[in-house]
């Protein structure tokens, strides 16, 4: 029924929260399930003009003298698609699309309450590029544990090679999503092996990375030579 299939997906969330809060060792500190919207008229209301027309994800952010307020559109439809398929037990070429913006969302969760937890700021820019690293890290992940060695091995062209931006954007978006990709492409290049061959290693790697400032992150990533994934 619907309340199961309600159960189901809420289970999902919870389970991909987690799992990115696991490879940071950051603590949660709020249930994204409890600030989730499926209904897009109500995030059209709440984004008051920010929502794009037609957007699956969207990690709404108002902030005043009382504090931070957050809600996460995720489209119900989506949620419905990945429920049935059930990624986190198979995980398939044709469901990434709907996994990756899931994933998406709950990353700009989890970063943005995790920066404000340490009294810090966060860009457009820096939720943009941990975004696309925490999609290549944890499909590189899910692949290793259900033994897609295929998935694992086409994945850094897939997510950043392959990619297609909305015409909608303006100059600013555009400029940013295409900065953010090809840093995230930069790190995630260096990171395929290590994932595959020295888990620990890498682990370690990518917790550091998330606790540097943006502009230590571009240079670190600029400070390295990458080989080929």
């Amino acid at each position: 029924g619907i309340e199961a299939r309600a159960g189901r997906v809420e289970t999902m969330l919870d389970a991909l929260q987690t799992h990115l809060t696991d490879i940071y060792r950051v603590e949660r500190g709020y249930d994204v399930r409890d600030f989730l919207i499926t209904d897009p008229v109500l995030a059209r209301l709440i984004g008051n003009g920010a929502l794009l027309a037609n957007t699956p994800e969207t990690l709404l952010m108002a902030q005043d003298d009382d504090g931070l307020s957050l809600s996460l559109f995720l489209d119900a439809g989506m949620l419905e698609r990945l429920e049935t398929a059930d990624p986190l037990t198979r995980l398939q070429a044709s469901q990434l699309a709907d996994f990756w913006t899931v994933l998406e969302g709950i990353s700009h969760f989890n970063c943005v309450v995790w920066k404000a937890a340490e009294d810090r700021a966060v860009s457009l820019l820096e939720l943009e590029m941990q975004a696309e690293v925490d999609k290549f890290v944890s499909t590189v992940l899910l692949a290793l544990e259900q033994g897609d060695g295929d998935l694992m091995h086409r994945l850094h062209g897939w997510l950043f090679d392959e990619v297609a931006y909305r015409e909608d954007l303006d100059a600013e978006q555009l400029e940013r999503y295409r900065a953010a990709n090809e840093f995230a492409a930069r790190f995630c290049r260096g990171l395929h092996r290590q994932l595959i061959d020295e888990d620990a290693a890498a682990l370690a790697a990518l917790r550091q990375f998330y606790r540097l400032q943006l502009r230590d992150k571009i240079s670190y990533i600029q400070s390295r030579t990458w080989g080929t994934a």
